[in-house]
């Protein structure tokens, strides 16, 4: 496999673990989930997978780059996948608006 597509599966999994973080935050589980509600043993979870998502994402970038580069270029993806998330939150939120459902 080479390096840049090492990176892009980096990139899916930092989305995914990022997308993890912010589910268990309960706005977002409302947001996301509307009535249907978060129980602390999913919170948990959701910051656990977060976390091992995050890590095997730097996992692959040292994979593919050398340590000091990796070390660069991980916090580069966090930035891009808290970027997408972040979109994707606000844009659901904007779909659920026009739609006339209740968010938060």
């Amino acid at each position: 496999m080479s390096d840049e597509s090492i990176l892009v599966v980096a990139l899916v999994v930092t989305v995914f673990g990022m997308s993890s973080f912010a589910l268990s935050i309960a706005a977002h589980w409302k947001q996301i989930f509307g009535a249907r509600q978060q129980t602390s043993r999913t919170r948990i979870g959701l910051r656990i997978a977060g976390a091992a998502l995050l890590g095997g994402a730097f996992a692959l970038c040292n994979a593919a780059d050398p340590f000091m580069m990796a070390i660069l270029v991980w916090p580069m993806l966090l930035l891009v996948g808290a970027g997408i998330v972040a979109g994707g939150l606000t844009l659901h939120a904007q779909k659920r608006r026009r739609s006339g459902e209740s968010g938060l």
